[in-house]
């Protein structure tokens, strides 16, 4: 019952911050000017070089992956690793949190690859990876960015304490051990977690995919005609990327928007051009959920086809 009572106020919480970003965007958007600015975009050449950033990005988190999984299982091809990945991780874009990635470890018990809490174990792993690079991106934003310090006090904390939760979280992975069946548990997730040298590969490759990230946000934002610096489009992804996790909307539908328009706007940018940047945002991540669609046939055909 205390549980659903959470869960229950999370929802409300959830839903209500829905309506109020989407009451903010109907009544602030200026959509005459905005889808303007959307019908000068060339939409074959923008979902063609998004769809080969995204395409890179699948294979270093794939590869990622693979390295923590590999530790307890050797023999998991990256091949069966990319299938999963490029459809799971490109649809889990539209769940809570994308909290919908975490079916991958369900899909590798089930064909016989890996347990399921060794999985869970490899998972915590990316997770906090991608926690302590977003946290990165965030303090590369703030250093480097065009005066996003000065004009946002005190996000030097909320950035540290990332990093500091970040690091942490780490440790309790390694070293925290509660005793009792707990203790049993986390000894079989700590057997999928990895070592620290190859916690140090996975936190090159999580770099590198969040740079690929990085470039899919500024080819949509150049194409509506927003040209960010490198720190600025890092520090936006940070803001946005930890504000949609937070809300526990599917998608961060509305949220997303609100945050980047005001992100947009204090980097100078006019206001109708941010709104267009915000749904130019959105339009990624519609291209990105394309991709994981456009898989979902030859990974059953794959994974018919490959059995045993």
């Amino acid at each position: 019952m205390y549980v659903n009572r959470h869960k229950i106020l999370f929802g409300l919480l959830a839903c209500l911050l829905f309506a109020a970003s989407v009451w903010y965007i109907v009544e602030h958007f200026q959509w005459r000017e905005v889808f303007a600015y959307l019908l000068r975009v060339d939409y074959v050449k923008l979902i063609g070089l998004v769809w080969l950033i995204h395409f890179a990005y699948i294979c270093v988190r794939a590869w990622r992956w693979q390295v923590v999984v590999r530790y307890a299982n050797s023999e998991v091809r990256f091949i069966d690793l990319y299938w999963i990945t490029a459809v799971m991780v490109s649809l889990s874009i539209i769940t809570p949190g994308q909290l919908g990635e975490t079916l991958k470890i369900e899909l590798l018990k089930r064909r016989g690859l890996l347990g399921r809490l060794p999985g869970l174990g490899g998972f915590a792993v990316e997770r906090i990876l991608d926690l302590l690079v977003i946290a990165g991106m965030g303090v590369v934003g703030l250093v480097f960015g065009s005066g996003i310090s000065e004009r946002n006090p005190g996000l030097e904390l909320g950035v540290a304490f990332l990093l500091m939760l970040g690091l942490i979280a780490l440790y309790l992975v390694r070293r925290f051990n509660p005793g009792g069946q707990a203790s049993r548990w986390l000894s079989r997730m700590r057997s999928g977690s990895g070592s620290p040298l190859i916690w140090i590969k996975m936190g090159i490759l999580t770099i590198l995919s969040w740079c690929l990230v990085g470039a899919g946000w500024q080819v949509s934002l150049y194409a509506v005609g927003i040209h960010l610096a490198l720190p600025e489009t890092l520090w936006l992804i940070a803001l946005v990327t930890i504000g949609t996790l937070l809300s526990f909307i599917p998608g961060g539908l509305g949220v997303a928007e609100v945050l980047t328009v005001h992100a947009i706007e204090n980097m100078g940018v006019a206001s109708i051009l941010a709104q267009t940047g915000a749904l130019a945002l959105r339009g990624y991540s519609i291209i990105v959920l394309l991709f994981g669609t456009a898989h979902l046939v030859p990974w059953i055909i794959y994974s018919q086809t490959h059995r045993g």
